[in-house]
């Protein structure tokens, strides 16, 4: 039989068949009380009683009337008859018995007598000594309501012995449901027997399994490698194996029966002993490396305990210490840890060697896929204006005028200028990156450099106006190289003008802070990139208000790499009202400049 069905069989059965027991019994005695209530005769619910006595008053009546008629009786001895006689009448005429006279058909007749009770009433009031006539109408009256009771008690009695005869059939027909209960019962009592005898032979094998099962753990236990101490609530010892008595030096005789910091002081330390009451408490506790010095002289070994609740159903009775002597394995763990942790460094050093590789790699492929897209969409640009005039100039040379040739020169001068532009910034940013490019700072006048560049500005950029503010107190005076400065200011300067919004002015602002004299460039406009990141320092980066303007975006790359340079920076910064500023920064005294240590600049 299999595990899943063997519960079922062994305890659900004999549990149904406790239920079928107890059920037939209910039903049994169930059937009992219901036989002895239908053979019980109740003689005041009798019908045929109460209609004999309607009858029995109608005579006695008719008797009283007819002594009285002789002279041989008095009036109040009739007029208690007729009481008697009016009370049976009343009594058939009410509640179960008016339903049993229906149910014989003879309830029209009786209503029909009962409506001649009133004029028999005054008859017998009336009625005189010797008036035999009265006495015979009474008579004759009387002798009907005799006679209906006569039928009604015929039809009582055959009604009677119906019922009788029907309950005697469910009589036996109960009493055998109850004769087959107990035998139900019976058969349930014996499987019950049978149950409760292989019960005993069950247990009987189960004990002798015990027992087996007991001698092998305690085989178990005395040869295991591992130390086992069980203890009682008070923390007597009650078992000791044979590692337990190698580990300790300490036999099993003087170890059982004794509280376990006496047998050894390593049981007699604060932790191990709050282990050992957490135990007893029904919870686990854990304790590793823990030292045990054998000898003063000798180098200490290392155990781990592990602490068990021995637990009898719900009730402690008890606890289990498993102590496993770890010094080998702490040893030989504590070599591969080292080996470990050298490896590990080894493979830190090679994987960050190898992210940085790989970083690398995909910078330089995100660089040069977004430099190819870029430089072949600002290139083509100006090549298709260059082949679209010397196209026309091919076509209709012999029929444009000396300004059309003009015009349209001019314009693929410009386009051509501006090729020149890009293939130059594209190769500064190759220099720069390649370290070709060095910086010869100077003492120089910031304030007079920026009003050059403003006065060429000024001229192309009709539309927009440019103020320069400069301080006050003191000449803007910073150590730098001019021509560097020079590119950075134009650069930002030339950016301010061609993001700002339409109609409002650029403001070039000069300003000392420090050790440094700084030049914000600002203008009006919407940022493309968060303030706190360098993506708008990058090389080739272009925001979405860069379309339809020219540039590769290496401006700001090219600004930042020379301030850097030269021991300044460049920074940006966003106003609230909608400013957008980048702020140049160089060193005020060549001293300080020179105490600077340059950034490296990104190669990628």
């Amino acid at each position: 039989m299999s595990r899943t069905l063997r519960p079922l069989f062994v305890i659900g059965l004999p549990l149904l068949t406790i239920v079928i027991f107890f059920v037939l019994l209910i039903f049994s005695l169930q059937r009992l009380s219901s036989t002895e209530h239908d053979m019980r005769l109740e003689a005041p619910h009798n019908m045929l009683w109460v209609i004999s006595q309607a009858q029995v008053a109608s005579l006695r009546l008719s008797s009283a009337v007819a002594r009285q008629a002789m002279g041989n009786s008095d009036i109040t001895t009739l007029q208690r008859r007729y009481n008697v006689f009016l009370s049976r009448l009343k009594l058939l005429d009410q509640g179960p018995q008016r339903r049993e006279i229906k149910a014989f058909g003879i309830v029209e007749q009786l209503d029909e007598l009962n409506q001649q009770l009133a004029p028999l009433k005054a008859r017998i009031a009336t009625l005189q000594a010797h008036d035999a006539a009265a006495a015979e109408s009474i008579g004759t009256l009387l002798d009907r309501y005799s006679a209906l009771m006569g039928q009604a008690a015929t039809k009582a009695m055959v009604a009677e012995w119906d019922s009788l005869g029907g309950k005697l059939e469910d009589a036996r027909n109960q009493l055998w449901q109850i004769i087959i209960s107990l035998i139900g019962i019976l058969l349930a009592g014996i499987f019950l027997i049978l149950q409760l005898l292989a019960a005993i032979r069950d247990a009987r094998q189960r004990t002798h399994l015990l027992n087996k099962e007991k001698a092998f753990s305690e085989l178990v236990i005395g040869s295991s490698g591992e130390g086992i101490i069980a203890m009682d609530l008070q923390r007597h010892c009650t078992v000791w194996n044979k590692a337990s008595q190698k580990l300790f030096d300490c036999p099993a005789d003087r170890a059982i029966g004794r509280p376990l910091v006496e047998i050894s002081g390593f049981f007699d330390v604060e932790h191990r002993a709050k282990a050992i009451a957490h135990s007893l408490e029904g919870y686990t506790a854990m304790l590793f490396d823990q030292p045990f010095f054998v000898a003063a002289h000798e180098p200490p070994r290392y155990l781990d305990l592990r602490c068990f609740s021995l637990q009898d159903g719900e009730e402690i009775i008890g606890a289990v210490v498993l102590v496993f002597d770890v010094t080998e394995q702490r040893a030989a763990q504590r070599e591969i840890a080292m080996h470990r942790d050298h490896l590990e460094e080894l493979v830190e050093a090679r994987t960050q060697e190898l992210d940085a590789a790989l970083e690398r790699e995909r910078a330089t492929a995100e660089l040069y896929r977004n430099f190819g897209a870029m430089i072949s969409h600002q290139f083509r640009t100006p090549l298709a204006i260059v082949d679209s005039v010397l196209q026309r100039l091919i076509r209709r040379g012999d029929r444009l005028t000396t300004d059309e040739i003009k015009e349209r020169s001019d314009k693929a001068r410009d386009a051509i200028k501006r090729l020149v532009k890009l293939v130059e910034s594209t190769l500064d940013a190759a220099r720069l990156d390649a370290g070709h490019i060095e910086s010869c700072s100077e003492r120089c006048d910031l304030g007079m450099l920026v009003n050059n560049i403003c006065i060429q500005h000024r001229n192309t950029a009709i539309d927009t106006s440019i103020e320069v503010n400069l301080p006050t107190t003191a000449t803007a005076v910073a150590y730098c190289d001019p021509t560097h400065t020079d590119h950075i200011i134009t650069n930002l300067l030339s950016n301010a003008i061609k993001y700002a919004t339409a109609g409002t002015p650029v403001s070039i602002d000069i300003r000392h802070a420090g050790d440094y004299t700084e030049c914000a460039v600002s203008n009006q406009g919407t940022l493309v990139a968060s303030p706190d990141s360098d993506t708008l320092f990058q090389r080739y980066f272009r925001g979405d208000n860069a379309k339809g303007h020219t540039g590769i975006g290496i401006g700001l790359y090219m600004a930042r790499a020379l301030a850097r340079l030269q021991g300044g920076d460049v920074r940006q910064d966003s106003g609230t009202d909608g400013t957008i500023t980048f702020i140049l920064s160089l060193p005020r005294t060549a001293a300080h400049a020179d105490a600077i240590n340059t950034p490296t600049m990104e190669t990628t």
